[in-house]
């Protein structure tokens, strides 16, 4: 025991120096992670003149012709019926929901909250890096800020063990139609019985992209004819690893910095994760070994891009060039103008992805959820009016007429091919069907750091580290973390 505390305070060094310097391909926001992965940094500043409807999908409702703005205006009619006493909501962040001086346009759940219900928003903007300390100061200062986003995977349930967030269950109607749909990921979230995350949609946290040329060139079977036949499974996924990858002759496997997570949460057994309303620690789970197992033969195969030559960089130009088989990640990735995504990955024609590959003893598909997701702030001025702004979102995510608008930008902005956009539809439905959520970045810094670590956390399989010896080195301390935790949330009440 003495052994492993002295190892932990040695990698609590290692990590704080690492959240200095770590680099990754996209940020947590932009992916709706709200479990957490390899970038900490801050996500970059956009300023599209485009407003959200879906998750990452976007329209610009100042261009809309007459018959699509008549799909907004019916989508509007889905909204319950209520009269907001005080109109306005508070809202802290580092970005601004309302348009402004960049060219950005009013985002469609800010369109459906101005008409149905007269709403507003008032933006109070903060700092990426002290974003908590100035929720701390409003709400000791009464300022009553209203609510606060969630999806960046660090601000649940450390905000509310430290009661900077409240129970919404007084406001929102998680049985209603609008809501039955995504009801069960919002209890799978819920703490000691009550609600603090507001989650308004759920879709798949990466997929894993891949260049059909390579697989043609190399005589391989397409992952996507896999999937559509059943067989696309961590055998299968494994099996054409092996017949591509020879690093010696610049074919590499795996890259990218979502893989160990996704791959983990397959099992359906997150590193933390919340049953009976507390805080679980499943480090000792047999299906956490199993994986860890999985990845670390990966590793042994020479199947993962060793990225130390690339100074820890993930190289997706590899995919455009032939030289890697797998990058899973984020559909964000492919997001904007095609001659961004396709200058990385390859022409449209080439590029494809699909989920991440079922365990083959699980017993249903399990993927890594991504979410939109937001916390009700303590004392909040007008809780009823994110309430109704929620269901906004909510109807923004779900609405038919609005989908269509989001695949049809995916087409004609983007550059998708109808089976790309297909295969998103159904990655997002496997993943709302049973969602996998990890806590470990959201319980505190420290555990955080130890858990994601490459040298004793779950990305060590994938660095040739054997479970058995990251088992052995941290799960004391992580127990004693979520203890520490759980008493903290037993005193909410």
């Amino acid at each position: 025991m003495k052994k492993s505390k002295k190892i932990i305070s040695g990698m609590l060094a290692l990590t704080m120096m690492a959240g200095l310097t770590a680099c990754g391909g996209g940020s947590d926001a932009d992916s709706g992670n709200a479990g957490g992965g390899a970038d900490t940094t801050a996500p970059a500043d956009t300023t599209e003149a485009t407003t959200t409807t879906t998750m990452g999908v976007d329209i610009n409702t100042e261009t809309l012709k007459a018959d699509e703005q008549a799909v907004i205006e019916a989508a509007a009619e889905k909204l319950p019926d209520a009269e907001l006493e005080n109109k306005e909501i508070k809202w802290l962040s580092t970005w601004d929901i309302n348009p402004d001086t960049s060219g950005k346009s009013k985002p469609l759940e800010l369109e459906l909250f101005e008409t149905k219900y007269g709403g507003s928003i008032k933006w109070y903007p903060t700092q990426w890096g002290t974003r908590y300390t100035d929720l701390s100061n409003y709400v000791l200062g009464g300022e009553g800020i209203d609510f606060f986003p969630s999806n960046d995977g660090d601000a649940f349930p450390t905000g509310a063990m430290s009661g900077m967030f409240q129970p919404v269950d007084d406001y929102m109607d998680y049985d209603s139609e609008l809501w039955a749909p995504i009801k069960a990921a919002n209890d799978q979230l819920a703490l000691g019985g009550k609600h603090y995350m507001m989650v308004t949609d759920v879709t798949a946290d990466a997929v894993v992209i891949y260049n059909r040329k390579t697989i043609e060139d190399y005589g391989l079977e397409d992952p996507a004819e896999l999937f559509a036949n059943d067989n696309w499974t961590w055998d299968t996924f494994k099996q054409l690893l092996l017949d591509y990858c020879n690093p010696d002759e610049d074919r590499h496997g795996i890259d990218g910095y979502w893989a160990e997570k996704c791959l983990m949460l397959t099992t359906g057994v997150p590193c933390i994760g919340i049953k009976d309303g507390k805080l679980v620690s499943n480090i000792n789970d047999p299906n956490m070994e199993r994986v860890m197992n999985f990845m670390y033969d990966l590793y042994q195969n020479n199947l993962v891009l060793n990225k130390e030559p690339f100074g820890w960089s993930e190289q997706p130009a590899f995919l455009g060039e032939g030289k890697e088989l797998f990058y899973p990640c984020g559909l964000w990735a492919l997001y904007g103008a095609p001659e961004i995504w396709t200058a990385k990955f390859g022409t449209e024609d080439e590029v494809m992805f699909v989920p991440m590959p079922k365990d083959p003893e699980a017993d249903n598909y399990y993927l890594s959820a991504g979410m939109d997701v937001f916390v009700m702030c303590k004392g909040a001025s007008n809780p009823e009016g994110v309430a109704r702004f929620m269901d906004c979102k909510r109807v923004a995510a779900t609405d038919e007429g609005v989908m269509q608008l989001g695949e049809d930008k995916l087409r004609n902005d983007y550059g998708w091919t109808d089976e790309m956009v297909e295969m998103s539809k159904t990655a997002k439905e496997l993943t709302a069907a049973n969602p996998v959520f990890e806590l470990y970045t959201g319980v505190n810094a420290d555990l955080s750091g130890i858990v994601d670590s490459g040298e004793n956390g779950i990305r060590s399989a994938m660095r040739g580290i054997d479970w058995a010896t990251t088992r052995e080195t941290i799960a004391d301390y992580v127990q004693g973390q979520i203890d520490d935790a759980n008493a903290k949330i037993s005193a909410l009440g």
